[in-house]
């Protein structure tokens, strides 16, 4: 096979890993006789520079140099298609996009098209301080007409401190249970979906999803293999 997907990893990497699997997982119920044509490059970032992305945008310029590093790496390596299994990092997608001539998948992008075709008309996102402020879901969903809405500030810092503790490797059921209540808070208020926005979240629900509830790392997972076989068809 000459095609290749270049993951940027790192960001958490348990979620990297997972990633990997539930790839791996699509393709062979695709049919694929062999193991999916992947490659990994975790970024260097630093584990203070992630945790403070949780919460503040103060450093969220820092991460751009270790995206396109991590990018051209991959592109180097042969990979043909890029992604980025983390929300908050695609506050410099564009920036990947323009240090690579390798195609890079936007997460934002996929998970507006899979509400578009369950006719989503409201969606609440979950996510980090960066990618509630920065809003880089809000323009993805609009084009198709999906209007955006986010946890009370209450929530968001609930949110928050969910996601630390998941970087940190000390998510329990106790966090599990707050991200429920949660979730529930933004059902009760109109949202007719709620996206886990940041990959992290998804350590902290059980396997089966809810169908009000998208996976945003699965959905780009399905997008990535579905470039994959389109390429090869």
């Amino acid at each position: 096979m000459n095609k290749k997907v270049g993951v940027i990893g790192g960001l958490g990497t348990e979620t990297a890993a997972q990633f990997y699997i539930d790839s791996e997982r699509l393709w062979h119920a695709a049919g694929q006789g062999n193991h999916i044509p992947f490659m990994l490059e975790n970024s260097q970032s630093p584990f203070s520079l992630e945790q403070s992305l949780t919460q503040s945008m103060s450093r969220v310029a820092e991460l751009r140099n270790f995206l396109c590093s991590a990018a051209q790496n991959l592109e180097d390596g042969g990979s043909t298609l890029i992604v980025i299994p983390c929300n908050t990092a695609h506050v410099h997608i564009e920036a990947v996009k323009a240090c690579v001539n390798t195609p890079v998948l936007s997460i934002t992008e996929e998970v507006a098209k899979k509400m578009s075709t369950l006719h989503v008309k409201k969606a609440a996102i979950l996510g980090t301080t960066v990618t509630r402020t920065s809003r880089i879901y809000d323009f993805d969903c609009a084009k198709l007409g999906i209007e955006t809405a986010y946890p009370s500030e209450e929530d968001q810092k609930a949110v928050e401190r969910i996601i630390q503790r998941a970087l940190a490797w000390k998510n329990d059921e106790t966090d599990n249970k707050k991200l429920v209540s949660v979730i529930e808070n933004v059902l009760d208020n109109g949202a007719d979906i709620v996206v886990l926005a940041c990959t992290d979240l998804q350590l902290c629900m059980p396997k089966d999803l809810p169908s009000n509830v998208i996976d945003s790392m699965r959905t780009l997972a399905e997008a990535s293999v579905r470039r994959l076989l389109v390429n090869e068809s």
